[in-house]
């Protein structure tokens, strides 16, 4: 796929994040497209597809959304690392694709949550079980509809042809 279309998809998906989904969600439950959006890349395509997204989405994430610029960008970029290694070994089990984006996503907010602690914020038992982990769930679920969509797009899939 060509890597300057992705750019627009990560612009799409941080509108989604950063203006959409927090009005339709409540209670600390805010899934990130714009992760979903490059995990799928990365299932789909190839690595760097997923790369671009994590980069240019976590970066107009940050500046949309959080105070720390380079947080989300880098948590996304790790889940791409983490997915992609799962995907590269186990080509042909799709249906694992769900279980991997998972692990993955769940790595990425626990990088932000890891992060938030260290810079002093405080411990929210609550938010982590009703926001945090259904999001990582609705994330990880995100992933097989946008990658088959990704596969439509692309002739060579690297996780399953």
């Amino acid at each position: 796929m060509k890597r300057l279309l992705l750019i627009p998809a990560a612009i799409l998906a941080v509108f989604l994040d950063a203006f959409v989904l927090p009005f339709l969600a409540g209670g600390g439950f805010r899934p990130l497209f714009t992760l979903a959006l490059a995990l799928a890349a990365t299932a789909a395509t190839k690595v760097q597809d997923g790369m671009v997204i994590a980069f240019f989405g976590g970066i107009l994430t940050d500046l949309f959304c959080n105070p720390y610029v380079g947080l989300s960008s880098a948590a996304y970029l790790v889940a791409v690392v983490i997915l992609y290694g799962f995907v590269r070994k186990n080509r042909q089990k799709s249906g694992l694709l769900i279980l991997f984006a998972l692990v993955a996503s769940a790595a990425a907010e626990a990088m932000i949550f890891l992060f938030s602690l260290a810079i002093g914020a405080r411990f929210d038992g609550y938010r982590l079980l009703s926001g945090t982990l259904p999001s990582v769930v609705v994330e990880s679920i995100l992933v097989f509809p946008l990658a088959a969509a990704f596969r439509i797009r692309e002739k060579g899939s690297s996780f399953h042809k």
